[in-house]
């Protein structure tokens, strides 16, 4: 089974890689691609717009996200915050 991973796409994007570096994975982002490469054969990847995150995972397009908890209120959806990441 894949973990499908939403990672925000745009001002968060680099610190967000920086994150995972830090955690000992690797991901790659393609030109133009929404599909970043990642070390972890068991984790896909997809570059969405913070805005739109939590819509994703409530729709169960992807298993979970990484956004800001205004987006999730915003959108008023009913997923599960798994922790409080400080980082930017």
């Amino acid at each position: 089974m894949t973990l499908k991973l939403g990672l925000p796409k745009g001002s968060l994007q680099d610190a967000t890689i920086e994150l995972f570096r830090r955690a000992g994975f690797q991901i790659t982002v393609g030109a133009r691609s929404y599909f970043p490469s990642i070390d972890d054969p068991e984790i896909e990847c997809m570059l969405i717009r913070a805005q739109e995150m939590a819509r994703y995972v409530e729709d169960g397009v992807l298993d979970a996200g990484l956004t800001g908890y205004d987006w999730v209120r915003e959108q008023d959806a009913q997923v599960v915050t798994v922790a409080d990441l400080i980082y930017s």
